[in-house]
């Protein structure tokens, strides 16, 4: 028994009940926690009676959180992001990403959402840095999609590999060329060929066909 007495009744010698539950991040990170549970054998009431084990379970997602954007914040320098340079096309205050990577500042749940967009989709940053321009905000996606594709589709033996969007007022076609080995007529020779007034679109990929 507990020294707590049941707020439900007022009489109750509350019994303590301790239970363990796993609280989970997006980014994979896992804690198990405690939690209490009280039941009264007066009358019968039971669970968290005294709205304790909520504050608990939020105060342990913000750790959660700011473990899981400090470690997203970490990978920003492989993927070449500049701290600075995000928070300057993002309109974030100075040293405000810093202090979420030292874990000094914790971040809210939206600022939390912001950095795993960014952290997935870091071409983001370019929507961003061109004022959320709509025109050029497709122009990013796609080009960061076709490289994505180069990248999933290029085997160890591609030794070229270029993609782009063929097109006249009527058609368009996506294509990804792939060279192994000897190098190769590019497909694009026969499609920009055989194909009277085509634009070539290129660029999308590191290896690009040149027109």
């Amino acid at each position: 028994m507990s020294k707590r007495i049941c707020p439900v009744c007022g009489i109750g010698a509350l019994e303590k009940i301790l239970t363990s539950i796993t609280l989970s991040d997006p980014s994979g990170i896992e804690k198990t926690i405690e939690i209490s549970e009280y039941k009264c054998p007066a009358c019968e009431a039971e669970g968290d009676l005294f709205g304790e084990n909520d504050r608990i379970i939020q105060d342990e997602y913000k750790k959660m959180r700011a473990e899981a954007v400090a470690s997203m914040l970490e990978k920003f320098h492989s993927k070449k992001i500049s701290l600075s340079a995000a928070e300057r096309v993002l309109e974030l205050p100075q040293r405000t990403l810093s202090k979420w990577k030292n874990k000094s500042m914790v971040p809210s749940a939206s600022a939390a959402l912001l950095i795993r967009y960014v952290n997935l989709f870091p071409w983001l940053l370019d929507v961003a840095d061109n004022k959320f321009n709509p025109k050029n905000a497709q122009q990013i996606h796609v080009a960061a999609a076709m490289r994505d594709l180069c990248e999933m589709t290029k085997g160890s033996d591609v030794t070229s590999l270029s993609a782009g969007i063929v097109e006249n007022l009527n058609n368009a076609v996506f294509y990804v060329n792939m060279e192994k080995g000897i190098t190769q007529r590019s497909i694009m020779d026969t499609v920009t060929s055989a194909s009277t007034g085509l634009m070539v679109h290129s660029g999308a990929c590191e290896y690009s066909y040149e027109t």
